[in-house]
């Protein structure tokens, strides 16, 4: 049943310039979020009186590989059936749009940070809390993108926030793109308040897992089955929410690990 109280269905679609050559909104969309990322990267990489040149080094190499990463994942994780089809004909295989998957690009940005920071003089706490304080600001956009093409759709809902008549179906769903939205706008507006103050290296590190973590594991509940075209289940469980799982836990032990000061707290807290 659809209620005056839910969202009017709309979706954005490709524009065509010339030859075949079309522009996402979610590439749009995505772009934005990797230049709002590092401006608020560099904000938080400020504070913590790291070196630009390291930071700028530091996000280029992470946001690809985690991008390569968030491909191939989701490809492995969420189409198993169909990439092994594929593998056995590779134009399908390099044809076909396999779709991101936002866990396959942290660990993947995890994992290439770690290689970076082996080198002298660079921080991994350090870079990787500068990395962790972006991604909310990031996904209000990189989830943005998701929401006005409606990559995500729930089940069945007759909640405020559901869209009407989803994809012409004549049902309002819940739209996993937009809730994810809403979080990153509350979680943006607490890290603003959180940076008016002095915060120890790995503060946000530790923060962004117990806060992403826990709410990524309630929200898959909402996902639509798999019999009905939704993602993979193990178990009863999306592969996300294994992952959100062991990135709650993450969180609770790198919060209780006890952290250097912030090298900028001295400095803020002189009258």
């Amino acid at each position: 049943m659809i209620t005056f109280l839910t969202i009017p269905w709309f979706k954005l679609e490709p524009i065509e310039l010339w030859a075949g050559l079309k522009i996402q909104p979610f590439g749009v969309m995505a772009a934005i979020a990797i230049l709002v990322g590092a401006r608020f990267a560099r904000r938080r990489a400020e504070q913590l009186r790291l070196s630009p040149a390291a930071v700028s080094d530091f996000l280029l190499w992470t946001t690809l590989i985690g991008l390569v990463c968030a491909y191939s994942l989701n490809a492995v994780l969420y189409h198993p059936r169909e990439l092994l089809e594929a593998l056995a004909d590779p134009g399908r295989l390099v044809s076909r749009y396999w779709g991101l998957s936002s866990y396959g690009g942290f660990f993947g940005g995890a994992i290439a940070g770690w290689i970076l920071c082996r080198r002298p003089g660079l921080s991994l706490a350090s870079m990787a809390d500068v990395w962790c304080f972006a991604i909310p600001f990031a996904w209000i956009f990189a989830r943005g993108g998701c929401f006005v093409v409606h990559d995500h759709p729930g089940v069945a809902s007759e909640f405020v926030l559901a869209v009407a008549d989803y994809d012409g179906a004549g049902v309002a769903r819940h739209d996993l793109g937009l809730y994810e939205v809403l979080w990153s706008i509350a979680v943006s507006t607490l890290f603003l308040r959180l940076s008016r103050r002095p915060r120890p290296v790995g503060y946000y590190l530790g923060l962004i897992p117990l806060l992403y973590g826990p709410f990524r594991f309630v929200l898959d509940f909402l996902r639509i089955p798999e019999a009905e075209g939704g993602d993979a289940r193990y178990l009863g469980l999306t592969p996300a929410q294994y992952f959100s799982l062991v990135l709650t836990l993450i969180g609770v032990a790198l919060l209780v690990r006890r952290r250097a000061p912030d090298p900028g707290a001295a400095t803020a807290a002189a009258p």
